[in-house]
């Protein structure tokens, strides 16, 4: 008989298992909500798993369509993708995408979360799954009062209707803001009455912007130093801002270039958790030279691409196959 686990939570820097093993995850996105070809995860899920990642992080919303009052999502469909992923031996985290870059539908993200039929889907799963509160929430205007000040109420609510497990948060800017995290992560855990938080920077940083691998080392190494538990929830290849280039650069041409390679490198020398954007396909569908940013063309281990993708998944030494640990109870 296994014995039995709390929820995953946090300790200084790290992750903890509920048997108090420390996780440092290694994983992918998976664009589910988005994706009718494969509803519940049954194609992608077991071949993600064939790259040995230890967790996904589900891509879900409140409407269908990301628009305030669109078609609803189904909590069953969004059972059907946890139980999936827990049935490949991933953790799985579940973030809402609606608001990204939105900071006034903060709110929207909350009520969804705190509605009975989720909270009671969360919370039979609460042991097993990470929630991500919401993608990228709030551009580069939002100031570090209105994000203490959102989170924290946040987070008392959703505590307040009876989730408990760890919480993570993405920063602003569309996620990429990591000194307002380093700013604000302290004062967010301590206003959490289960002191279980994690925040998330998305890296992408251009090369193109001057982030080369002295400049990203330096900027993870001040967080770090801070010591609040950090993870990357999205790096790619490309999709950073294409700075210097002519108006409309594809952000996945050569001039939207990320360093991935020393985000690896320096998440591994930290222990810093990590989630690469994404399994795929369907990043070109705005703009069709992003389908550089699908890991695979056709959802299978078997079709990762060449280049950063399979770099990721399989031959770099800091990247998954080299460095993920699959904890015991999964």
């Amino acid at each position: 008989m296994q014995p039995q686990r709390s929820t995953t939570a946090v300790l200084g820097r790290d992750i903890y298992d509920g048997f108090g093993t420390k996780v440092v995850l290694r994983g992918v996105n998976k664009m589910s909500v988005f994706d009718g070809k494969d509803p519940d995860g049954s194609i992608s899920f077991p071949e993600i798993r064939k790259t040995g990642a230890n967790t996904v992080r589900i891509v879900w919303a409140v409407t269908t369509d990301l628009k305030a009052g669109g078609p609803a999502t189904s909590p069953a469909a969004l059972e059907a993708l946890i139980t999936t992923a827990l049935g490949n031996r991933l953790i799985p985290m579940v973030e809402l995408h609606d608001a990204t870059g939105e900071w006034n539908r903060l709110e929207d993200l909350i009520d969804y979360w705190t509605q009975p039929a989720v909270v009671d889907l969360i919370s039979r799963h609460t042991p097993h799954l990470i929630v991500n509160v919401g993608n990228e929430v709030g551009d580069d205007q939002v100031s570090d009062a209105q994000f203490i000040a959102g989170y924290s109420q946040a987070v008392q609510r959703l505590r307040a209707a009876g989730l408990h497990t760890l919480l993570v948060i993405d920063s602003a800017e569309w996620g990429q803001n990591l000194p307002l995290l380093n700013r604000t992560a302290h004062e967010l855990l301590a206003a959490d009455p289960d002191g279980n938080l994690a925040f998330s920077v998305h890296t992408y940083w251009s090369m193109a912007c001057g982030f080369d691998a002295a400049r990203i080392s330096a900027d993870l190494q001040a967080a770090v130093d801070l010591g609040y538990p950090l993870l990357v929830g999205e790096f790619s290849g490309f999709g950073g801002f294409p700075c210097g280039s002519p108006e409309g650069t594809s952000r996945c041409s050569e001039h939207g270039k990320i360093d991935y390679a020393t985000v690896l490198e320096i998440c591994h020398q930290h222990k810093i958790g990590w989630y690469a954007w994404e399994w795929g396909p369907g990043n070109g569908f705005f703009d069709p030279q992003c389908s550089n940013m699908d890991m695979t063309t056709d959802r299978t281990f078997h079709g990762l691409q060449a280049g950063w993708a399979t770099d990721v998944a399989t031959t770099s030494p800091f990247g998954i196959a080299a460095t993920s640990v699959t904890p015991a109870w999964i």
